[in-house]
């Protein structure tokens, strides 16, 4: 198989950047979280192996989203004390919660259409079956 020239390797993260924002605010809105609790839920996301593009979950990466998201108004962070230390724990607001029901429609909108499902059989040689998501719930 080819390398992966430097260019690509770009195109892969930035696949990568696109999707962690919407992960990110996703798991908070599953529980309060800490900082390193998303990274370590992001990574299960992104544990496949890939020698030419990292796609672990770093500190770097993590927190300056983070601090873009509360400085949004998305997420709020709480200082707590857990083992003598402070952490700082964040949930989603109600501006948070908006976006992700705006996320939730463009992903219903992925899988009732015919040329997203072909996009996405076509990516990962699984078939993928047209929903109506509306008759799910």
């Amino acid at each position: 198989m080819k390398e992966l020239t430097e260019s690509r390797i770009k195109i892969l993260k930035h696949f990568s950047n696109g999707i962690t924002h919407n992960l990110i605010l996703w798991i908070i809105s599953k529980e309060p979280i800490h900082g390193y609790g998303i990274m370590k839920k992001l990574d299960e996301f992104f544990d496949f192996a890939n020698e030419n593009c990292d796609l672990k979950s770093s500190s770097s990466k993590v927190y300056p989203i983070l601090r873009k998201m509360e400085d949004n108004g998305l997420i709020r962070g709480e200082w707590q004390t857990v083992n003598n230390k402070r952490v700082k724990f964040y949930s989603v607001t109600e501006d948070g919660e908006i976006v992700l029901n705006h996320i939730r429609i463009s992903m219903q909108h992925v899988f009732e259409n015919s040329n997203w499902l072909y996009f996405i059989e076509d990516m990962t040689g699984k078939k993928v079956e047209l929903v109506n998501l509306n008759e799910c719930n």
